[in-house]
């Protein structure tokens, strides 16, 4: 089972919330408001192509990786399998998605603030959150492109402005401190 990051903000972005945000200020609504619930998803015996396949045909840039009863274990990116293909000098055929996918997953509940999952894809520098419910099961997600959506709409009323997602976007596309050194890192 892969280890899941809580939807809970934490450090120096997380001690920036107003008063106004907790009782029903901007980002007060939740993210189960947001996620989207068909997911595209794949097993983690699936290969690099099936995956990418599914990437391509859905135009997307992530699949969350699941078990048989449905509960994430992962999740993959385009970028993911491009550099595995580099870097192992392997078919994409030849490239089980369990051996290349991102085990620690950054995931949230429905019920997370759409505010704290922000601030959560900011700070762990993410783009894309797959919302799980108490057992693990995968139930829905949540992109920048959501938030965004989100924010030009002003839906649901308190979700996110157009500034706080600007904000978000700055800080994921920021350059991570620590180099890979050559190896796949997380997403």
């Amino acid at each position: 089972m892969a280890k899941q990051v809580s939807g809970r903000a934490e450090g120096p972005a997380a001690k920036k919330r107003t008063p106004a945000r907790s009782e029903g200020g901007r980002g007060s609504g939740t993210i189960g408001q947001l996620m989207r619930t068909e997911v595209h998803r794949v097993a983690g015996d699936a290969s690099a192509n099936d995956a990418a396949r599914l990437m391509w045909d859905e135009d997307i840039g992530a699949v969350p990786v699941v078990d048989d009863g449905g509960r994430l274990i992962g999740i993959v990116t385009d970028r993911d399998i491009a550099m595995a293909a580099y870097l192992r000098g392997m078919n994409l055929w030849e490239i089980p998605v369990g051996g290349l996918m991102t085990r620690e997953v950054i995931s949230a509940r429905a019920n997370d603030s759409i505010y704290d999952v922000s601030t959560l894809m900011s700070q762990r520098q993410v783009r894309r959150v797959p919302i799980v419910d108490d057992h693990g099961v995968l139930i829905g997600i949540v992109s920048l492109n959501d938030l965004a959506l989100a924010a030009s709409a002003a839906e649901p009323e308190g979700a996110i402005t157009e500034h706080e997602v600007a904000d978000a976007l700055r800080a994921i596309c920021a350059p991570r401190s620590s180099a890979a050194g050559g190896q796949l890192r997380a997403h």
